[in-house]
């Protein structure tokens, strides 16, 4: 397992309009960088689950840009295309006392433009 030494910059255009997401390097679990393929697995907690689906999910094949600095030092700034997006979301609210905090785990996948 790969981590970063800075947060990872996600950036996408949609009609006109630049959206950024940027991910703590807390939340980030794994990243794997191959030269054309790119996988990253995140675990947010939190009430800013909601934003990693809201930024992910529906969004295959379309474009991002990505920027980062893996532990190795290999500076990852590209744009890539989503091939696959993996998003469990969990637990839920419930009444209990001892309620865990929402998470969000997504596994993403991306190929080099």
């Amino acid at each position: 397992m790969v981590g970063v030494l800075e947060p990872i910059t996600f950036s996408q255009e949609i009609d006109g309009n630049v959206y950024e997401l940027i991910i703590p390097k807390e939340f980030i679990r794994d990243v794997q960088f191959s030269g054309e393929h790119l996988n990253i697995m995140l675990r947010v907690t939190g009430p800013d689950t909601g934003k990693i689906t809201d930024f992910f999910e529906d969004y295959e094949e379309q474009e991002f840009k990505i920027k980062t600095t893996e532990n190795t030092g290999e500076k990852i700034s590209d744009e890539f295309i989503l091939t696959s997006a993996y998003i469990d979301e969990g637990p839920h609210l419930s009444v209990d006392i001892d309620i865990e905090p929402p998470s969000v785990r997504a596994i993403l996948d991306f190929k080099k433009k």
